[in-house]
């Protein structure tokens, strides 16, 4: 798994794949939190100011088997089942404390399925229909400065986040202060996309649907 990933934090797998051998069984690894959880200690060593507008975020997929059949816990003081949120991404993510002292996580799943995780970036705003454009402003430009400083040395070779992606959403609007709207572009699967420098008169966003993630986002190549 590689932090400079052409698209950034998004849909990079992260490096956890558990295959079966054909026993009729439940299989059960421990594998350390921060294995399943790559970056995470450096985004909460950022700032807390630095990161108030935007989250990481880590989707489990499950090949063979229901996502509802494999079980994560998290072993730090105690057990903390890690549960799946409504857009499969994991909960509650490890402190800091368990991130240092690479405390296991136990993943138990079906023999004869593969289950992965990927680390995407994220606006850190709750669900709605409308948005006040400045605030995912902030989210995008937060995310990038925040992408730069966790890879130091290499920061060059980030790629430039500058847009979120409505996951979950058909459809957009970018509001301008008086009233003005103009259909937000889509994504190859139709997801809307707000771009702030490309809308930057907007005062809002307005959304058919709420969306399930706010993903922030590199121009495609």
């Amino acid at each position: 798994m590689s932090f400079l990933h052409r698209r950034g934090f998004v849909l990079s797998a992260v490096a956890l794949t558990l295959s079966g051998a054909g026993a009729a069984r439940a299989e059960t690894k421990d594998v350390p939190c921060t294995d399943i959880f790559p970056f995470l200690l450096n985004y909460l060593n950022l700032p807390a100011a630095e990161r108030t507008h935007f989250r990481l975020a880590y989707r489990l997929s499950v090949t063979g088997a229901r996502l509802s059949d494999v079980k994560l816990v998290l072993k730090h003081n105690g057990e903390t089942p890690l549960g799946v949120a409504a857009d499969n991404t994991l909960t509650p993510l490890p402190p800091v404390a368990a991130l240092k002292a690479k405390a296991p996580v136990t993943v138990t799943r079906p023999d004869g399925s593969k289950i992965g995780l990927n680390l995407l970036i994220a606006a850190a705003l709750p669900p709605a229909t409308a948005y006040a454009a400045p605030d995912l402003k902030k989210a995008v430009d937060q995310a990038h400065a925040g992408a730069k400083k966790a890879a130091g040395v290499m920061s060059l070779a980030v790629p430039n986040l500058d847009r979120i992606v409505f996951v979950g959403a058909s459809s957009g609007q970018a509001v301008a202060a008086d009233g003005k709207a103009a259909a937000l572009p889509k994504t190859r699967d139709g997801h809307p996309v707000f771009e702030p420098a490309a809308h930057s008169t907007a005062a809002r966003v307005t959304l058919d649907k709420t969306p399930t993630l706010l993903r922030i986002d590199a121009r495609s190549k």
